[in-house]
């Protein structure tokens, strides 16, 4: 028999974005997700650093420990001007709100400088 309270522990921690002490990673977009490096040049921190913010902050999403990491790029912006609460408006999926729409337009300007 499953024990009812650490079910509803883990059904409150996916309820604030939590799963297994880890953020849940943001949604993305196929347009929106960027490599470990670029994210390290956009940010202006290293590698680890970004890995330990995908895995603390949710920027991010791997398949198994062998996989790709993908980053978001508007979470990266938000969690770069420490935009904390607007990171997690996309986390819930309120891409309408103006602050998130922000950073969603400024990572497609970004991008778009980049091919140019």
């Amino acid at each position: 028999m499953i024990n009812p309270a650490s079910s509803l522990l883990e059904y409150d921690e996916m309820q604030r974005g939590i799963a297994g002490g880890r953020k849940v990673p943001v949604p993305m977009l196929g347009s929106e997700i960027i490599r470990v490096e670029s994210a390290c040049c956009y940010a202006d921190v290293c590698d680890r650093t970004i890995r330990d913010w995908a895995k603390r902050d949710g920027i991010g999403r791997q398949a198994g420990k062998s996989g790709t990491l993908k980053i978001s790029l508007p979470a990266l912006l938000m969690k770069v001007d420490n935009q904390m609460e607007t990171l997690e408006r996309l986390r819930e999926g309120d891409r309408d709100h103006p602050a998130v729409e922000f950073y969603l337009r400024r990572a497609v300007r970004l991008q778009e400088e980049v091919k140019v």
